[in-house]
């Protein structure tokens, strides 16, 4: 297995990096190595915060489009549970996530940004889930729960498969506020972890949608998911950016 989210430390917080250039997308691997990586900072017992970020231009366009295998049921079932499992253990951490995003954060990088405690973006960056417009599934946030996060007009912004643009995004809720590496890095060793731990559970949704999910997951037609064309979309957009 390649090195796909790389895991820095120092005194005061942990770093995950995801590392799979250009598109920073969420593939099996990625998915397993921040499940791993979160398991191992969650049981420690050491609490320090955590910044979610990203090497290259883009913090994640969402998930790999060149994985056919998700137009298996059982497959893409396995992928959602790896995004829940994941949103479930920083739901109960008991420290600040905060996500640093830059370029575009779409699909499940939007997700991943939604599930932490706080974002911090650069100027440039932009957000979204045109994934829906090719049928693709959310793999980490179940749609019911989605309102957890951000309100029900955002939701159905986002539910346009429109890209946002920073401006837009930090009027909906979506990022908190701009700035660099350095800047998230100080918000996530600022913020209260007694405040966090007492609200955190007030954010995330119960586990029956959860269970739900998966059981829709199991059933939907995968053959409509149009992956090639999803593809192409990012591919356009990176070209154009």
């Amino acid at each position: 297995m390649s090195n796909k989210v790389i895991h820095e430390e120092n005194d005061v917080l942990h770093s995950l990096i995801i590392n799979n250039i250009p598109e920073n997308s969420m593939d099996m691997e990625v998915l397993q190595q921040l499940f791993i990586n979160l398991s191992a900072i969650t049981s420690d017992g050491n609490f320090k915060p955590v910044v979610i970020r990203s090497r290259g231009d883009n913090f994640s366009m969402g998930y790999d489009c060149s994985c056919h295998l998700v137009k298996d049921n059982d497959f893409l079932l396995s992928v959602v549970s790896l995004g829940t499992g994941i949103m479930q253990l920083i739901r109960n951490y008991e420290a600040p996530v905060v996500s640093y995003c830059k370029g575009f954060t779409l699909g499940a990088g939007l997700e991943l940004t939604l599930i932490s405690d706080y974002s911090v973006g650069e100027k440039n960056s932009k957000y979204g889930l045109p994934d829906i417009l090719f049928n693709f599934p959310s793999i980490i946030i179940p749609p019911e729960g989605m309102r957890h996060f951000i309100s029900g007009n955002t939701v159905k912004e986002l539910a346009t498969g429109r890209i946002l643009t920073f401006n837009e995004s930090l009027e909906h809720g979506i990022i908190f506020r701009d700035g660099n590496l350095q800047d998230a890095e100080n918000m996530a060793t600022s913020l209260n972890n007694t405040f966090f731990r007492r609200i955190k559970g007030s954010r995330f949704m119960k586990n029956e949608i959860i269970k739900a999910y998966a059981h829709h997951i199991e059933t939907i037609n995968t053959k409509t998911i149009r992956l090639k064309e999803l593809e192409s979309f990012r591919q356009k957009l990176r070209e154009t950016a």
